[in-house]
């Protein structure tokens, strides 16, 4: 009842105000949209079940002017990655519905739909307000003010990721306190940002954890400078205190287990002209350590990507090359070396091998863990109204000992005995994936995605330490998705 009563109101709120124009339903990168997809996912559990699920999500955006100086700007997810049957039964059908027969609590299937204790939750997903700040334009010059609940969003996005993408899940949002100012710098502009932050939404730095967290002061600065026909952006952003209460309770139980002294930094280059653009992003956490389990080592992060937008191939709009890098941990040492800083799971990398499969085998709300890949893809305009997107992904194991996170000897972090001297093969396995995206209407996009894992033996390893017997050589999904854009028609 209570859901019931905040939803009528919102809905309340929102018809009172479109006829007056009081609302924006855009802001900035953040669309306002209805999600439904189905997909069928072939060998998608240790045990090689086939998964079928369908699932929506109705994300609102709204932002209200109310001067030129001052705005609050909103997001609500209605409906967040909503199945339809099974565990959320209370919201869309009964236990009976056949689209989720085959999806047990012990299931993680990463695409945000279920994960952890949040299986059992009926109403998961159901009125979640992602984001809720105010922008202050200070008077005098004095620079820009953002405070309240706000995405972080930093180059890639491959560790601070708003979940902007709306073909995607997840993301991260503080609660911030942030202030901005741009100053001339020689021929360029720099731009200075302070902020103080609380983690929560379940954004910590592990994404297992339940605990909350806080900074006390970081700062970012970003460069940018138009040097001929390309235009150069250089940034750096700094973390130098971070502590996390609590992070560990869903694992092991206890209230105690605190992370304290950790640190974290990163630096960005982006160049971009007519015909291509291209950036790199390096993340690095560390130093300080799990309470009274382990020390932390510094550990990586790092992509790149090149795009180039050639003007002579009519059909083919886009080519794209892509690498990155997730430093792992070695299970043969106490110190946590890596695997505490995967990818955000909100970056696009595909749809099953780092938004599935090792998810599903690390048991951490990431995607690139433990992993190095690379990727060429291209975006081709087969007519008016359709297009495709083919692309081909091969992937290895950065740390060979690396079986799970904090699977330490004598540790066992999954559950899973283990004596830190069990190796598995560096390759992965390659992924080939195509998506056919169909405009039924301006606003109005239908997509069919084929993705097919051809496993390596890194990857069979990695599922015969969670418990798989005889795991098959191919892992293949299918996915039909179904995206309405309302801020286009809200206008």
């Amino acid at each position: 009842m209570i859901q019931a009563r905040w939803l009528i109101i919102f809905f309340a709120v929102l018809g009172m105000s479109i006829p007056s124009f009081a609302i924006d339903w855009s802001l900035g990168g953040f669309p306002s949209y209805l999600r439904t997809r189905t997909r069928v996912i072939d060998n998608a559990t240790v045990s090689g079940d086939r998964i079928n699920v369908t699932d929506t999500t109705l994300r609102i955006t709204p932002q209200l002017g109310l001067s030129d100086a001052v705005t609050v700007r909103a997001q609500v997810d209605v409906a967040s990655n909503m199945v339809w049957g099974g565990f959320t039964d209370g919201f869309f059908g009964d236990k009976d519905s056949v689209v989720l027969s085959d999806l047990r609590p012990d299931d993680r299937f990463r695409g945000a739909v279920l994960t952890g204790s949040k299986t059992f939750d009926q109403d998961f997903g159901f009125f979640n307000v992602r984001m809720l700040h105010a922008d202050i334009v200070l008077p005098n010059n004095l620079g820009f003010v953002r405070i309240g609940r706000q995405p972080f969003d930093w180059g890639l996005g491959i560790l601070a990721n708003g979940g902007h993408d709306p073909h995607s899940d997840l993301g991260f949002v503080v609660d911030r306190l942030l202030w901005l100012k741009s100053f001339p710098a020689g021929a360029g502009t720099f731009t200075l940002v302070l902020v103080s932050d609380v983690f929560t939404q379940g954004t910590s730095l592990f994404a297992s954890a339940s605990g909350t967290g806080y900074d006390i002061l970081a700062a970012a600065g970003i460069y940018n400078q138009q040097m001929g026909d390309v235009n150069v952006t250089v940034g750096a952003y700094g973390f130098p205190y971070l502590h996390q209460q609590n992070v560990l309770e869903s694992v092991f139980g206890t209230d105690t287990l605190d992370v304290d002294r950790t640190s974290l930094y990163a630096g960005l280059l982006v160049l971009k002209a007519a015909n291509w653009s291209a950036t790199y992003e390096v993340q690095m956490f560390g130093g300080g350590e799990l309470e009274n389990f382990a020390e932390f080592e510094y550990a990586f992060d790092m992509a790149g990507r090149l795009e180039i937008y050639p003007s002579t191939m009519a059909q083919v709009s886009m080519i794209g090359l892509e690498a990155g890098w997730a430093q792992g941990d070695d299970a043969t040492t106490p110190e946590v070396e890596g695997n505490a800083l995967p990818f955000s799971p909100a970056y696009n990398v595909d749809n099953l091998l780092f938004k599935h499969v090792i998810p599903t085998i690390y048991d951490i709300e990431g995607s690139v863990i433990n992993a190095i890949y690379a990727k060429a893809y291209a975006n081709m305009k087969l007519s008016d109204n359709l297009g495709f997107t083919p692309q081909v992904l091969f992937a290895w194991n950065d740390e060979t000992n690396a079986v799970s996170a904090f699977d330490h000897p004598g540790v066992g972090g999954n559950g899973i005995a283990n004596d830190g001297t069990v190796e598995v093969d560096s390759y992965l396995g390659t992924e080939i994936e195509g998506t056919l995206s169909w405009t039924l209407h301006p606003g109005v996009n239908l997509d069919f995605i084929g993705s097919l894992i051809l496993a390596g033996d890194g990857l069979t390893g990695l599922l015969e330490q969670q418990g798989a017997t005889d795991p098959d050589d191919t892992i293949w999904a299918f996915q039909s998705r179904l995206m309405v854009y309302i801020d286009q028609f809200a206008k």
